[in-house]
């Protein structure tokens, strides 16, 4: 094993946002053995002060530009608001600083570009938090389309459902996000991740707007696509953020299917394998105040706690991103900057057509 793979000395890390993924990527970064310098950020300084004396950082700040610039400071990760990544991402490239940029990378998509542009220029790397990568089954299937098991990929079918609940307390924090912007993108991540690159070149969508969602915050309820390649390959997917907050899955289901010239693979992610009934109110991790009966444990998609410590997918995302820093590589799972803004890309089509009821031409 050569030298690169240890990390020497320590790395310094900043978590700009104190929101619950903020939160979790701090203590996760707080337990991991190479950490030696811990800085939080949040506008509101009541939250701030909260997750430094829970996750014992050495500094805290309300100012997210003082922070990343710290000489002390090696990896940042960018936990705002979904549309408040652009600065303090920007402020850290320039920095010199190695950059991890929550889902989705930008909310528009010239911010996004300027971001990668800049990364280049500065000979940084900028990587974006598709946790779902982390998880076992989906990386499973990333290795075995690897290996040919499947062939090459004709076809894929895949969901994701959001309960209401979370749906609202995403909306609420960034108006101008969607279901496409912020969650169908899990999938379109993986979709492109399974094809090395193959990316749609035109996508007709349709969008819901009967539910409580589109009454609330005048945005679809569901949005459902099909994308379509020029090799012939097409894809259908599709995103509800219509689950009732007391729904056992209480944050997300997925389900996922490739269909290729020599195999398929499906994978049926709804977490019944794990049910709980209880006569106690069961909180949501994400969004503790709905509360359920009947639960199925696991569903909270970063991962869980247990006995005081973390683990599951978001974990094993962010010791890799701190692993990545320390050792000075480029890490083979984790999404780049670039896949965001393809993501992204992706995802404002599909909002486009599903508003104009036609179909999107996209050039790459």
């Amino acid at each position: 094993m050569t030298r690169s793979r240890y990390i020497d000395g320590g790395v310094g890390v900043a978590v700009v946002g104190a929101g619950s993924i903020g939160s979790l990527r701090a203590e996760i970064a707080h337990r991991h053995p190479s950490v030696d310098f811990l800085a939080v950020c949040d506008i509101d300084p009541a939250k701030v002060d909260r997750l430094a004396d829970s996750c014992e950082a050495d500094i805290s700040s309300t100012n997210a530009l003082d922070i990343v610039s710290r000489d002390d400071v090696d990896a940042v990760i960018i936990a705002s608001t979904e549309d408040a990544h652009y600065e303090p991402a920007m402020a850290a490239i320039q920095a010199g600083k190695t950059v991890l940029i929550e889902k989705p990378f930008t909310i528009l998509p010239e911010e996004g570009y300027k971001l990668l542009a800049t990364a280049e220029e500065y000979g940084v790397r900028v990587y974006t938090g598709y946790t779902q990568r982390f998880r076992r089954r989906y990386l499973a299937i990333k290795e075995h389309v690897n290996k040919g098991y499947i062939g090459d990929v004709t076809s894929a079918k895949a969901t994701i459902y959001l309960a209401e609940s979370v749906a609202r307390a995403v909306i609420s924090r960034a108006g101008t996000t969607t279901p496409s912007i912020n969650t169908m993108t899990y999938l379109f991540d993986l979709l492109n991740w399974y094809v090395d690159g193959r990316l749609p070149t035109a996508v007709y969508a349709a969008g819901s707007t009967k539910g409580r969602i589109h009454d609330d915050y005048d945005t679809p309820d569901s949005t459902w696509c099909v994308l379509t390649y020029d090799d012939g390959m097409v894809a259908n997917l599709g995103v509800s953020w219509e689950l009732p907050e007391f729904w056992p899955a209480y944050v997300a289901t997925m389900d996922f299917e490739l269909f290729g010239r020599e195999g398929t693979v499906s994978v049926k992610d709804d977490h019944r394998d794990v049910l709980m009934a209880s006569r106690k109110a069961i909180p949501s991790p994400y969004t503790p105040d709905a509360t359920m009966n009947v639960a199925m444990l696991g569903s909270y998609m970063p991962g869980d706690w247990a006995l005081g410590e973390h683990f599951g997918a978001m974990q094993e995302e962010t010791h890799a991103f701190i692993n990545s820093v320390g050792q000075n590589r480029q890490d083979p799972i984790l999404a780049t900057g670039a896949d965001g803004i393809d993501v992204l890309k992706i995802s404002r089509a599909v909002d486009q057509s599903a508003s104009s009821g036609e179909v999107v031409k996209l050039e790459w």
